[in-house]
């Protein structure tokens, strides 16, 4: 099974369920959301919302992708915050 945000495989059971995480396409629809909010908070200035859902994501991701593969799904997420940081930041 491949999760449609992170980009990463993980095991699936007999049942075509992932084992242990959430479905790829719950998780997928959580990070998003959690990009969204880091969008909307980045656009009016609020920087302590913005660290939150970055906290918030670091939590998420070892139930999206699972503990082996949380530190390269961790890297490309932080690599999409600070390229919304920079977009918004030479926007504004």
């Amino acid at each position: 099974m491949y999760t449609v945000l992170t980009g990463l495989w993980c095991k699936t059971g007999e049942k075509g369920q992932a084992l242990g995480r959430l479905g790829p396409a719950l998780g997928s629809v959580v990070l998003a959301s959690l990009l969204t909010c880091e969008v909307a908070s980045a656009m009016v200035g609020a920087e302590t919302v913005f660290f939150s859902t970055i906290v918030a994501a670091w939590l998420v991701l070892p139930v999206v992708v699972g503990l082996k593969n949380v530190l390269d799904a961790g890297c490309f997420y932080m690599l999409i915050s600070l390229g919304i940081a920079v977009v918004v930041g030479v926007a504004s």
